[in-house]
């Protein structure tokens, strides 16, 4: 079985299968390790925000402080989708942070994004991020052999795939507990 989609192999083959709660919990974490060095960070999971539109359930909402005194806020949506996430969803997403005046989204997914969906996040600076077992990272350069990462590789239990679509290709970074540097340099941007 293909651990990558031959219609956009960027995402994962299939969707991890997870519990929300614990993909939710790993995620913050994710959010708590990157924001350390931040001012006032906190991660709050499942938070109710009001805009004009209504009331808002997010799956979490980050605050930091920054120039001494501006607090920033930051949407977090995780989705568990079976297929790659549409550009619909990214809008919809746009739509709340406007509307209940945050600064800055994230979306996570278990099944990866399409690539309109990748653009229109990059439009808006939206980080789209593919929520993946961590052996999906682990590459080899032989035939034959077993697909499984050895023990001594250290491969994580999940990981994340920041990514990016510039002048028409995808580029992917590692999120993990060894390489939070990704997440921790988006949330400074």
């Amino acid at each position: 079985m293909p651990k990558r989609n031959p219609d956009s192999p960027w995402n994962p083959a299939e969707a991890e299968d997870i519990s929300p709660e614990e993909y939710e919990r790993q995620v913050a974490a994710w959010l708590r390790a990157a924001g350390q060095e931040l001012e006032a960070f906190e991660v709050r999971h499942l938070v109710h925000l009001s805009g004009a539109g209504g009331d808002y359930e997010f799956d979490a909402v980050a605050r930091f402080t920054v120039l001494e005194g501006a607090e920033l806020t930051v949407l977090v949506e995780c989705k568990r989708y079976s297929r790659p996430v549409e550009r619909e969803t990214l809008l919809s997403l746009w739509a709340k942070l406007q509307d209940v005046k945050a600064h800055k989204a994230m979306i996570f997914a278990t099944c990866g994004f399409q690539s309109g969906a990748l653009e229109y996040a990059g439009k808006y600076g939206i980080a789209a991020v593919a929520f993946v077992e961590g052996r999906f990272s682990y590459e080899r350069r032989c035939i034959g052999l077993s697909a499984s990462p050895p023990p001594w590789a250290g491969v994580p239990e999940y990981a994340g795939i920041l990514m990016a679509r510039e002048d028409g290709r995808v580029s992917c970074s590692t999120i993990d507990e060894r390489h939070i540097d990704v997440l921790s340099k988006w949330l400074r941007l």
